[in-house]
């Protein structure tokens, strides 16, 4: 399995909405810049993630892009399948004798997914933020 450039810059960009949830719109330019991600690629994947219903925009000056549902009710398995498919592991033939086995992984990494919402990541980095770091 491999995620795509876009699957990641999805996944960023779902993350600087989630951190931002409930502030109003970001603008693209603004989730670009932060985000590191090249607008036009950006707009792509955003309108992808809008037909899905996972994000609403607003027109205007003061618009831009909102996460449509709170952080904890959004997945990382329905983000990266709206923006990839089905998860898939390359070169997995049921031929082969470690099938079920390989299966089984599949179904655990996509559980996985399926468990940890945007919520969960920024609980994570907030706790990665606020862990003690002394230094002489």
């Amino acid at each position: 399995m491999r995620l795509s450039i876009k699957a990641i810059y999805g996944l960023q960009a779902l993350f600087e909405l989630a951190q931002n949830y409930g502030s109003g719109g970001i603008k693209i330019g603004d989730i670009a810049r932060t985000q590191k991600i090249p607008v036009r690629f950006l707009e792509q994947i955003l309108l992808s993630l809008k037909k899905k219903g996972i994000l609403e925009s607003t027109r205007g000056v003061k618009g831009g892009y909102s996460l449509a549902r709170p952080p904890r009710e959004i997945t990382l398995l329905e983000a990266i399948q709206t923006l990839e498919g089905p998860l898939v592991f390359t070169a997995m033939k049921k031929s082969l004798d470690i099938y079920q086995t390989l299966n089984k992984i599949k179904e655990t990494v996509e559980s996985g997914f399926k468990e940890t919402t945007l919520e969960d990541l920024i609980y994570l980095k907030q706790q990665k933020d606020s862990s003690f770091n002394f230094t002489i």
